[in-house]
């Protein structure tokens, strides 16, 4: 039997170009299921491989070597094709800079009779190796000028603060067809997949453990970011934190209540899947507004005035503000029912010493989900 077998196998191998070792004939002419107790090789934080079992870890490694190459083709993969695709899936999310993958490819299984022999897996590529050194040129430039801006020796909280800025500022949300960092870092413009990608890009590069991760948010699937800031994690979402005012079809400037959120607080606009488990970040150390002092658990006229003051003496193009959710209500009715916002923005243009337009063209919005309110200054 054994060298019918053999036989068999071999002639197998001779039309399909592979080759079969004696391990794989004492399985029954199938690849041997990975390890189960494989830790894998350490490239960095990535956050989603961490998550899988050690089988997974081994798929993801051989598979991971052969699109660093940009190889067309992995074969002699253990014939599982859920696990193949739960860890091509696992690499798109953890290697935001191998933007010459286009994350999908087609992943074919060689039977006998039935049984399941390998898997061979070939990917897709978005550009072949001339463009994609021509490319990568063009993401380092973009990248050392995002980082020439953000002060090194910063806490992990300044730091992915000032990326947060830069990538708001020099990015427009548009339709595009991938959640590639080429479409920001190169072309400008992208969906949510690829501000959160290149926000996780430039984390990593600044040695900051960031992941990234999806959901649903305004009833759409959305994805945004998972980042650890001096060691505790929050959330984090660059998209949302690029607004169009009303008013204007320009953003005007970060919005700053998707930072450093808390689990509960991302849960009011946001739910995620379940595709990669996560941990609870319940941590208020890296919220923006108490890292502020823009945080007020109750309705002080005086304190507002006094942020609006230092906004225009400080030349800034917006101040936002969040209350507590006790408090926001109130001082939705008092500035807005009750008119009072008129005559606390004089007061505060009074006080920086500038001139105020006329009242009827300021502009504000309410997040009353987060209980932020933003104003433009004049």
């Amino acid at each position: 039997m054994l060298s019918l077998l053999l036989a068999t196998l071999l002639a197998l191998g001779c039309l399909s170009g592979c080759q079969v070792s004696l391990e794989r004939i004492a399985n029954g002419g199938t690849v041997p299921e990975p390890p189960a107790d494989y830790t894998g090789t350490q490239d960095g934080f990535r956050y989603t491989k961490t998550t899988l079992t050690g089988q997974e870890r081994y798929l993801y490694d051989q598979i991971l070597t052969a699109l660093k190459a940009q190889e067309t083709e992995v074969t002699g993969l253990y014939p599982d094709t859920e696990m193949i695709q739960k860890v091509v899936t696992a690499i798109d999310r953890d290697y935001p800079e191998l933007f010459w993958f286009s994350g999908t490819g087609e992943i074919e299984t060689t039977l006998l009779a039935g049984k399941a022999l390998e898997a061979a897996y070939r990917p897709a590529y978005t550009m072949d190796a001339a463009q994609r050194e021509a490319t990568q040129a063009q993401v380092d430039q973009w990248t050392a000028d995002c980082l020439a801006t953000v002060d090194r020796s910063a806490s992990d909280y300044d730091q992915a603060l000032g990326v947060y800025t830069y990538l708001i500022d020099h990015a427009d949300y548009q339709v595009v067809d991938s959640n590639s960092i080429v479409n920001i870092m190169v072309n400008g413009a992208g969906l949510c997949g690829c501000y959160a990608k290149t926000y996780q890009y430039l984390l990593l590069q600044l040695g900051i453990d960031v992941a990234y991760v999806t959901g649903q948010a305004g009833g759409e699937s959305h994805a945004w970011n998972l980042a650890w800031l001096d060691g505790s994690p929050c959330w984090i979402d660059p998209t949302w934190g690029d607004p169009v005012f009303t008013g204007g079809d320009a953003s005007q400037g970060p919005a700053y209540e998707y930072f450093g959120l808390t689990t509960d607080d991302l849960e009011r606009t946001h739910t995620l899947d379940e595709a990669v488990p996560v941990p609870a970040c319940t941590s208020q150390s890296n919220n923006y507004f108490l890292r502020s002092g823009l945080y007020f658990p109750s309705y002080d006229p005086a304190s507002l005035v006094s942020v609006l003051q230092r906004a225009m003496a400080g030349g800034q193009t917006q101040a936002a503000v969040r209350y507590s959710d006790e408090a926001y209500a109130g001082a939705c009715a008092a500035l807005f029912d009750n008119g009072a916002l008129a005559g606390l923005f004089q007061e505060a243009a009074q006080g920086a010493g500038v001139d105020l337009v006329p009242l009827q063209s300021l502009w504000y919005t309410r997040n009353d989900k987060m209980g932020v309110l933003t104003f433009l200054m004049p």
